[in-house]
């Protein structure tokens, strides 16, 4: 069964894993559930509605580099036009924008910046080499800190808590690493259209040192959601695969260079969907 188009375009999966984040963010800074099921369903809604935004935007800009590196993507295999791409985008990101009026100006605020940093980066700044790895992490790890902030009413003035910044610190690290990876696998196309990506400009020797020094620095910090009792051990199990499959990425790319890319960035991804299952599992039992 084949997707429709603009599911394709929005990325549904990406978007409920914005969702689920949020989620973790919520039940880290309340420590549990016990809020209005509105609120969690308004989070939810505007990180995903945000999220398919910035996926769809990201399409309309990329159009000519995903006819040479991803020529079966909506636009360039002619199922969707540029037009319906962009009003798509805009349509999700006014709606969830629009849905934060339910939630506090703190939500406003956060998901009327992300929206604005995630057509910035779709025009500009992902081809401008590490800002725009940099401004991915922060966008990931910030899912996680508008779950405190969708309670913050909840903690007397405090709008974020500690325990979610050290998790959003490590998603923001892992994500920037994947996505300097991702950067060298995407050179072939990047080169042709004149991008300076990170890997064009500094080499993919460098990239994949910079990249690993991002990756390490967040399997050093995963060990201290547990140390500081926000999550249980169950945790622990799946850090252990989590920081294996970041550090099997690393190994992959060493030596190997820009036929390897492929592979090391499907071990990242790998290696964040086990680390959110984690999150998740770990904030629940």
């Amino acid at each position: 069964m084949r997707t429709p188009p603009l599911l394709e375009l929005v990325r549904p999966i990406n978007c409920v894993l914005a969702g689920i984040a949020v989620i973790i963010g919520v039940v880290v800074a309340t420590g549990g559930l016990n809020i209005s099921r509105l609120i969690l369903l308004l989070a939810f809604t505007v990180a995903a509605f945000v999220s398919g935004g910035g996926n769809a935007i990201n399409d309309y800009f990329d159009r000519d580099i995903d006819r040479i590196n991803r020529p079966n993507r909506p636009i360039p295999s002619g199922k969707i036009t540029p037009k319906v791409a962009l009003f798509t985008a805009h349509i999700l990101f006014t709606t969830g924008i629009i849905f934060t009026i339910f939630l506090n100006i703190y939500c406003f605020l956060l998901a009327t910046l992300n929206s604005v940093i995630l057509f910035v980066y779709a025009w500009k700044l992902k081809r401008l080499g590490l800002v725009g790895n940099i401004s991915i992490g922060y966008l990931v790890g910030s899912t996680l800190l508008f779950g405190g902030l969708a309670t913050a009413h909840l903690r007397g003035g405090i709008l974020v808590p500690a325990e979610l910044l050290v998790l959003a610190t490590m998603m923001a690290l892992s994500t920037i690493g994947r996505e300097l990876i991702k950067a060298v696998e995407d050179m072939r196309g990047d080169k042709k259209l004149g991008f300076k990506t990170f890997p064009i400009t500094h080499g993919v020797e460098w990239t994949t040192a910079v990249a690993a020094g991002f990756i390490c620095a967040a399997v050093a910090l995963s060990p201290i959601p547990y140390l500081m009792g926000i999550f249980r051990w169950p945790y622990l199990l799946f850090l252990t695969f989590s920081a294996a499959s970041f550090l099997a990425a690393i190994w992959i790319m060493i030596g190997k260079g820009e036929k390897a890319a492929g592979n090391a960035s499907l071990a990242c991804k790998l290696g964040m969907g086990i680390g959110l299952l984690g999150f998740l599992i770990g904030a629940f039992l």
